[in-house]
């Protein structure tokens, strides 16, 4: 069993974690790597290889994200990106959660002895939609961005922005609103949860759309079908244009009448379920416990 591990090294508690994960590994003999960018946070750790980021996922089984959920998405991002360069299924990806939530996590980190069931094979695979954003005019023409979270859109310092949306090139309607939001299942817990959308089961494949604070009574969130392309033209002038993020990274700023597609991802991200319930686990537990609290 070929390990990596990663780590974030903001957190003092995820680089304890990975230091116990690390000894937890080596009793069940499995070979364990890390990136040379974070070896000097580890000083004297014995069994570990230290290899360049570029290589250090060749080969491996699974790739081990101790920390948040921030941390897990990064990881994914990692996995994805090696994957499609070296056109190679994506490594299996394991969250170990020192955050807050965990909601990308297959585990707690006073769970370590879930990584048993990795070198047993006691684990469930949860193959994970993600999103494809494609830009439409300006200098990006064209530009194709992945997520597994979620694409948003707004202007800045939260004004409002007016944009029309369309489905398979039929228009359901123009909204006024800070912003918009098209989230996977997987994310639906992240931003579009804040925004007033639904939770939704990771598994399911849909396309979550979400307005982020409209002017109007009536807007309520939409779940389209993951064949469905989604075209949202923004229509403005001036004022910095309407800026694009996916999965929190800023993409590219439309201009008036350019637009962006979301369509669902050719890609998609294998995450490993060690109890079959850490999903559940994490909305009963974390989310419901300010009502909890309360009773």
């Amino acid at each position: 069993m070929n390990c990596v591990i990663d780590p974030n090294l903001s957190k003092n508690a995820a680089i304890q974690t990975a230091v116990q994960v690390c000894e937890r590994l080596k009793t069940l003999g499995a070979e364990i790597r890390m990136s040379d960018t974070v070896q000097q946070a580890f000083p004297g750790i014995d069994g570990v290889r230290f290899l360049p980021a570029a290589s250090v996922l060749e080969g491996a089984d699974f790739v081990i994200a101790i920390g948040g959920d921030g941390t897990i998405l990064r990881a994914s991002g990692w996995i994805l990106d090696y994957a499609a360069m070296h056109s190679t299924p994506p490594v299996k990806l394991v969250g170990i959660n020192t955050g807050t939530l965990g909601f990308l996590a297959a585990f707690e980190a006073s769970e370590l002895d879930m990584l048993d069931r990795l070198y047993h094979g006691q684990y469930a695979i949860s193959h994970r939609i993600m999103l494809k954003a494609t830009i439409c005019g300006g200098e990006q023409d064209g530009f194709e961005t992945h997520v597994l979270n979620d694409i948003y859109a707004s202007r800045l310092n939260g004004r409002i922005c007016d944009f029309a949306v369309s489905v398979d090139d039929r228009q359901i309607g123009v909204y006024r609103a800070d912003g918009i939001i098209f989230s996977t299942p997987t994310g639906s817990s992240a931003y579009a949860l804040s925004a007033g959308g639904p939770v939704i089961e990771p598994d399911l494949a849909l396309i979550e759309m979400n307005l982020v604070c409209p002017h109007s009574l009536f807007a309520r969130p939409m779940l389209f079908a993951p064949q469905r392309s989604i075209r949202v033209t923004y229509r403005g002038a001036g004022d910095g244009g309407l800026n694009v993020h996916a999965d929190g990274v800023h993409t590219a700023v439309l201009h008036n009448a350019q637009s962006f597609t979301v369509t669902s991802s050719e890609r998609f991200m294998p995450f490993v379920d060690c109890k079959g319930t850490a999903f559940y686990d994490a909305l009963n537990g974390k989310l419901m416990r300010p009502i909890k609290e309360m009773l």
